[in-house]
């Protein structure tokens, strides 16, 4: 069995676990004055799956708010979405 050894630095890392607890804070039941609830568009798409693009065209068309089986809502930051 042939072993690989991958380095990674502390940042990104951090990054890594940064991200992981905004996603842990978006889907966990939250006050709706929490600022945290918020993301920009390119964290909304990675939690989605989708593009940037299409999290904007989707907000745009109104179908991102009635994804079935998305559970909580995600909230984006209206600013994001002008970009």
């Amino acid at each position: 069995m042939i072993g690989k050894i991958a380095l990674v630095s502390e940042e990104t890392i951090n990054s890594i676990l940064d991200m992981q607890q905004k996603i842990l804070r978006l889907l966990q039941n939250g006050t709706n004055n929490n600022t945290d609830t918020f993301c920009s568009v390119n964290e909304a798409a990675n939690i989605l799956g989708y593009s940037p693009q299409k999290v904007r065209q989707m907000v745009e068309e109104g179908t991102l708010k009635k994804k079935k089986g998305m559970g909580r809502a995600i909230r984006i930051y209206r600013s994001s979405i002008m970009q």
